[in-house]
């Protein structure tokens, strides 16, 4: 059946805010998941790489997740990160977001000493067998040391019926975005992510949005709707114009704790500390990131 396409659009992926010693930190949730809200975002999503989640404790996860869930207050979607080491864990995972008022959950392969694609489904029918949600499979390799293949994905998105959508982070992810469209036709949505650094291409390829922890949503928020009005010149103009910040965000390991400075110094959290072993930037990195931030083009209205 077609994809649902209510999710379509810009999702804020959402880091997990820490206090000065380390225990998450509740209050900014209200700060980010507002300004996902006042700049257009169509979600969040929590619980994921960005928001350190395999570094959280169960009770930490549900907390994060009710706060959320109570910020969003019915105004925008809210994907939860289920990902786990096996079935039983990614099904509890599942009706946990469900129970908590999660609109999807986002499934990444949990890591495997071998892995095969028998296995693979099974895990993945696992969540289908549970879910009365959408479900987002996500297709990032560098993080779960798992590779999908383009009809992998497919099959995933023909045989289980709530597995209508994919988080594309396996680069390059303009030409498998091509390659996962030739075979699903319009019954798949395909968001990017890796701090949007190919948005551009990705929603011309026919991408449906993105789901990242860029710093700055609202630029992402324009480009798409300058994409979505037409205007090709105006979204290549927007995105050229950041792609000084985009390439310097997305640096390998410390990306993470990149992000959460910006988002400090926007305000939208107190501190930009990540739970060790998180890496986190040295001084120079932020002087450099104060210099860019200093430098930046205009923020666009939204």
């Amino acid at each position: 059946m077609p994809a649902d396409t209510s999710l379509n659009g810009i999702h804020f992926m959402l880091p997990t805010p820490f206090d000065g010693n380390g225990e998450v930190d509740l209050v900014p949730f209200k700060r980010l998941v507002d300004c996902a809200a006042e700049t257009g975002c169509k979600g969040v999503v929590v619980l994921g790489v960005m928001g350190e989640a395999h570094r959280l404790a169960d009770d930490e996860r549900l907390a994060v997740l009710d706060a959320v869930v109570a910020a969003a207050d019915g105004r925008m979607t809210v994907t939860v990160g289920v990902s786990s080491e096996s079935n039983a864990l990614v099904a509890k995972r599942t009706r946990e977001a469900q129970e908590h008022g999660g609109t999807a959950v986002m499934v990444s392969p949990g890591r495997m000493a071998k892995p095969n694609e028998a296995v693979l489904y099974r895990y993945f029918e696992t969540v289908q067998s549970v879910a009365t949600i959408g479900i987002v499979v996500q297709d990032h390799p560098s993080e779960s040391g798992v590779n999908m293949s383009p009809a992998f994905i497919a099959r995933l998105n023909a045989e289980l019926p709530r597995a209508q959508y994919l988080k594309l982070e396996d680069p390059p992810t303009p030409p498998k975005i091509t390659q996962v469209l030739a075979l699903t036709g319009d019954n798949m949505a395909i968001f990017g992510g890796l701090g949007g650094s190919f948005l551009f291409e990705e929603l011309r390829r026919g991408g449906s949005g993105t789901m990242t922890g860029f710093a700055y949503p609202e630029v992402l928020v324009a480009l798409y709707r300058l994409l979505e009005a037409g205007d090709i010149v105006g979204a290549r103009k927007l995105f050229y114009d950041w792609v000084p910040y985009i390439r310097y965000e997305n640096q390998p390991g410390i990306g993470l704790s990149i992000r959460k400075y910006a988002m400090m110094k926007r305000g939208l959290m107190d501190t930009f500390g990540t739970r060790p072993p998180s890496p986190a930037i040295d001084k120079p990195t932020q002087d450099e990131l104060d210099d860019i931030m200093a430098s930046l083009p205009e923020i666009p209205a939204v």
